[in-house]
């Protein structure tokens, strides 16, 4: 009886509660009504935003409802002034909900609405730039992130003297310095903080990041003692306070662990623990996500899978992952399955690691359509790159113990993950941009207009690097990020999430192609024949194998020809070496077509010229260098060979040449042989000197089958940024924007217009990929600086080839061989460094070109044809 009575008190007392709830939600309606009913638009947006702030776990929802109601846009500085706080307490509270994606998509709107409007009266710092710039730190968008907090610095300077607020920037700053890897730059941030003398809780925020450098830095006695003597000077008095404490204690604990002190980062994360749930039990989700990710480090150091799994699903959990479905992008998500991964592989099931690594690729991919700069996303690749490793090395092992094939395309499609997405991203943009004819969206206008002005201000910076234009190119370069962002979501025109699912080799040619991935321990070749995937050779010691291809590439090539020269034998030992590195493990067949698929220091170097026996001899012409066997092309990837190119019609040929006459710079004479010598075989526009300039070569690039560039290349500024040398102007790789068509072959006859800066998953930053990015097929560049005589009899020869053969990758083969097999005034002359800097690079193709106007053999025919004329007429007369 008395269980009944209780059971009806409850159900009264919910009743009571629901009917208040009712009456709270008429009132606030009848207040909104009445706003409105008044235009007051102000007062309807306070009153939600009211509403929201007292119950956080529906603000999300509640903020969006407003937006998508708000009946008319706000007119005066108060209404405008409510619509900021709108928009930026509606991105706070999704952060708290984790949805980073959505809130950096608000923070946007906000700052777009704050420039356009000027709102100086709200505190935009704290409440727009701080977390806008938070967000991109971390989704791994450093380049974004600093512009935010360098724009916050210009706001401080100008509206505002708080030099703890600015300070607090400063360490932002640190933070993005020190995920980027400048250790220098975070340090001078944090002492540039320090240095102003902030308050307590500031200097905790600074020395906290400051430990976190020292961690990175590997000095991890100060990191301690910092973190140490931070967390003695701390108190939990409000959700803030305890949110820096928390902080500390993390870092200490990610120090700890490092040392191996496993019980002391235990309790560190406890502590940090102990906070979340008293300050923050519905919010900070990725926080409390990142906890739980240390929490089950420290089980893995102690060979406790079972605890470590447990955390990482905890880490899941709080991230909203309830299957593989619903999957984000986020770098938590990232490394929790990398954990669960390392956990499968103590419990001896690698077949479970293999599915987390792959899961964790999944997301890390889903963040890469949120990068609007491709410096950011080559950075990304070189993570992705160590996390593919992982999963190469358990698929060899699984394929050793099973054979099964599957394993042996799952290091493929690993391996090309790591290889030049960010240049596949930019020919697929290039490329759908241009076929969805959209050169009229407004959109689209301001995108190009924003990228002519950037590369006009990156061109002045390189040309006069004591220019201010730094702040303006940063500025622009952040517009154009939101402007493809939101070209990206009204197109749809990048999409990776089945990336894998377009490794087709059963559509390659059915000949061998090689492909390498050079990892941090080891080394996989992959050999692919008759659209198939025929083996996979695994290298030990792969820090040796690159140090020894750095040093036969430095030596041999990159610092010119002496070192060959001066001991021929000494380099042809070197060369078999690295054939028997790289290539003998795969034994490969006399007289195979070879498409090889470089990765890492392989990129620098060509194979025609690699000695294929140790049979010396000082006969140079006799080597057995590997293009006599072998005829030999080159890919970014499978993924940039197969993908869609612009084909054009056109058989026309433009050659443009530099040859410097009447300049003071080093006058180019090989360049006026190499175009006689071309025009013998080629008919087209041949433009010179003066004549070729930016507008030439956008006119010709538009309209022509193949296109010659010859002229100096050579990489300028402090980014090594790839040039060419067009006289008066200069052409970056930068400035290469794609048009509606493209030729399918550039030749850069130039030096080192295949070389760059290296970047490790992505590949060489070099011209000739820039060539490709727009829509080219192919392109035959320079890996290191030519011999302006040698490149010019070879260019020439091969277009002789080029005549006979159709094939372009044929006919450079047989133009090196031309060289190889004709007699020379010296037999140094015959080494690789003279011959072999071209490759081919991209998809081998037919190509017809128009041949020139033979003037003596139309003349003769003409002559022919005048004598019958004559002779009949002769003939003819005699007869009458």
């Amino acid at each position: 009886m008395l269980c009944r009575c209780f059971k009806y008190l409850c159900l009264l007392l919910l009743l009571f509660q629901h009917s208040l709830a009712i009456a709270q939600n008429d009132d606030l309606q009848a207040k909104l009504n009445s706003f409105k009913a008044q235009n007051d638009l102000s007062n309807w947006i306070y009153e939600q935003l009211a509403n929201a702030n007292v119950n956080p776990e529906t603000a999300t929802s509640t903020l969006l409802k407003v937006k998508k109601e708000c009946w008319r846009k706000a007119k005066t500085p108060e209404e405008r002034f409510a619509w900021l706080n709108l928009l930026s307490t509606l991105a706070y509270y999704q952060l708290l909900d984790g949805n980073i994606f959505e809130s950096i998509n608000s923070y946007e709107n906000a700052f777009s609405f704050f420039q356009k409007y000027q709102i100086l009266d709200y505190d935009v710092v704290e409440y727009i730039f701080k977390p806008l710039g938070n967000n991109y730190t971390r989704l791994g968008d450093y380049e974004r992130a600093l512009f935010i907090q360098q724009k916050s610095i210009e706001f401080q300077r100008n509206y505002s003297e708080d030099i703890n607020k600015t300070a607090a920037i400063y360490c932002n700053m640190a933070i993005s310095y020190r995920s980027m890897g400048k250790l220098e730059d975070a340090y001078k941030a944090i002492n540039t903080g320090l240095t102003l003398k902030p308050d307590p809780f500031n200097r905790i925020m600074l020395n906290n990041v400051y430990a976190d450098v020292l961690y990175d830095d590997k000095n991890y006695a100060k990191a301690a003692a910092i973190i140490e003597s931070n967390i003695s000077q701390q108190k939990a008095n409000n959700a803030e306070t305890a949110y820096w404490l928390m902080s500390s204690h993390i870092t200490a604990g990610n120090i700890y662990l490092q040392q191996q002190q496993i019980a002391k980062a235990s309790m560190a994360y406890q502590k940090a623990l102990q906070l979340f749930n008293q300050y923050y039990p519905h919010s900070r989700v990725r926080e409390r996500a990142n906890l739980y990710l240390q929490i089950g480090e420290t089980y893995l150091a102690q060979n406790k899978p079972k605890e470590t799994i447990k955390y990482a699903q905890k880490t899941l959990n709080t991230l909203g992952i309830t299957s593989t479905k619903n999957i984000y992008g986020d770098n938590k998500l990232v490394e929790a399955f990398i954990l669960l991964a390392k956990a499968n592989l103590q419990l001896k099931q690698p077949a479970k690691a293999l599915k987390n690594i792959n899961l964790s690729l999944l997301a890390a991919d889903k963040i890469r359509n949120e990068f609007a700069a491709d410096r950011t996303k080559e950075r990304l690749q070189n993570y992705l790159k160590q996390i593919a490793e992982q999963g190469i090395a358990i698929s060899y092992r699984l394929y050793e113990q099973t054979k099964d094939g599957k394993y042996l395309q799952q290091i493929l499609t690993l391996a090309e993950q790591s290889k030049s997405r960010t240049l596949l991203d930019q020919m697929q943009r290039n490329q759908l941009l241009v076929s969805k004819n959209i050169s009229s969206d407004s959109l689209f206008v301001k995108k190009q207009q924003l990228e002519r002005n950037v590369g006009y201000l990156e061109k002045q910076l390189i040309e006069t690097p004591n220019s201010n234009s730094g702040k303006d190119i940063e500025r622009l370069k952040y517009e154009l990020s939101l402007v493809n962002k939101a070209l990206v979501n009204k197109y749809q025109y990048l999409n990776t999430e089945n990336y894998t699912a377009h490794i087709e080799i059963n559509k390659l040619p059915s000949h061998r192609f090689i492909e390498y991935f050079i990892g941090e321990k080891e080394i996989y070749i992959i050999s692919i024949r008759q659209n198939k995937i025929e083996n996979v050779v695994k290298i030990p010691n792969a820090q040796k194998v690159k140090a020894d291809l750095r040093e036969f590439v430095q030596t041999y090539f990159h610092k010119g020809p002496n070192a060959m020269l001066n001991n021929p034998k000494a380099f042809f030992k070197a060369s078999y070496n690295i054939y028997q590195l790289i290539l003998a493990p795969v034994q490969v067949t006399p007289n195979e077509q070879l498409t090889i698929i470089p990765d890492g220091i392989l990129g620098y170097l060509s194979f025609d010229g690699l000695i294929t026996n140790n049979n010396y001899t000082e006969n140079i012409s006799k080597w057995p260098f590997l293009i006599k066997n072998h005829a030999t092309d080159y890919a970014f990837s499978i993924q940039t060979l197969q993908a869609k190119k612009k084909e054009t019609t056109s058989t026309t040929f433009a050659g443009l040449f530099i040859t410097h006459s009447g300049s003071t710079k080093t006058a180019l004479k090989a360049i006026t042989t190499e175009a006689d010598l071309i025009k013998k075989y080629v008919a087209g526009d041949f433009l010179f000197d003066k004549a070729v300039n930016a507008q030439a070569f956008e006119q010709l690039f538009a309209k022509s089958k193949v296109m010659h560039i010859g002229t100096h290349a050579y990489l300028s500024g402090v980014n090594n940024e790839p040039t060419l040398d067009f006289g008066k102007e200069k052409m970056y790789l930068f400035e290469l924007s794609a048009k509606q068509s493209a030729p399918s072959l550039v030749l850069l006859s130039a030096c080192q217009t295949a070389d760059g800066i290296l970047a490790n998953g992505e590949g060489i930053i070099s011209l000739s990929r820039g060539f490709n990015a727009i829509g080219t097929a192919a392109t035959i560049a320079s890996l290191w600086n030519v011999n302006d005589q040698a490149a010019a009899q070879i260019t020439a020869s091969f277009y002789q080839s080029l005549e006979q053969t159709k094939n372009a990758s044929k006919a450079l083969r047989l133009a090196k061989l031309n060289w190889i097999n004709t007699a020379k005034t010296s037999n140094a002359a015959l080494l690789p460094y003279y011959w072999d800097s071209l490759i081919y690079m991209g998809k081998n193709q037919e190509l017809a070109l128009a041949k020139p106007f033979d003037w003596f053999l139309y003349r003769g025919i003409g002559i022919l044809g005048a004598l019958i004329i004559i002779c009949y007429l002769i003939l003819k007369n005699r007869k009458t």
